[in-house]
């Protein structure tokens, strides 16, 4: 058992990272995280999500994967990791086409996803959740012949960039953002500012 510090730690630590090492993540490794998935609470218990874990090891399937992704909304100059920092695997997780729009499935994929970003950050990976991809990932994957609709996808890897947690009380407001040294900044409120 951690104890509550360790957990808080751990918490800090499953920042949004979007640059990697290049390394790739094993297969074994990405079916661990989603056991962690697996283990999550769902609603009414109905063990409704499937996942796909994609490899850097499988280039033409990791490539299919990144080509489709969005990287990030608040860096309009940027497109994404370079080559050689670019993630070592993905976990797409995924609900049955029919149940795409559910509001409670959808609150069975953050809870999921949380907790792959959690085991993650347990062995020390960085990930980052995109909900943000091209419409036509599950067709370039088979999964909508398969009745499949994907409803996150979680790039995983090696960490290679700085995380900086700093109060949301300067210029930048709520926004995320870099310094030209590449550290990437997130506001946050403070716990005062959140309690009503």
């Amino acid at each position: 058992m951690i104890d509550a510090n360790e957990f808080h730690q751990l918490i800090e630590g499953a920042r949004t990272y979007r640059r990697y090492s290049g390394e790739a993540v094993e297969e074994g490794v990405l079916r661990e995280l989603v056991d962690a998935a697996r283990l999550s609470p769902c609603g009414n218990n109905m063990q409704v999500l499937r996942f796909r874990v994609v490899s850097a090891d499988d280039a033409e399937a990791a490539e299919k994967v990144f080509s489709h992704l969005h990287w990030a909304g608040a860096l309009k100059d940027w497109n994404g990791p370079e080559p050689g920092e670019r993630s070592g695997g993905y976990v797409v997780v995924c609900l049955p086409a029919k149940l795409v729009a559910n509001p409670i499935r959808l609150i069975d994929v953050g809870i999921a996803s949380q907790s792959i970003v959690l085991a993650a950050a347990s062995r020390g990976l960085g990930a980052c959740m995109h909900k943000s991809y091209d419409a036509c990932l599950g067709d370039e994957l088979g999964l909508t012949d398969a009745g499949y609709a994907v409803a996150m996808v979680i790039a995983l890897g090696p960490r290679a960039e700085k995380i900086v947690l700093e109060p949301a009380t300067t210029d930048h407001g709520l926004t995320y953002w870099r310094e030209p040294d590449g550290s990437h900044h997130v506001p946050k409120l403070a716990l005062d500012d959140l309690l009503v």
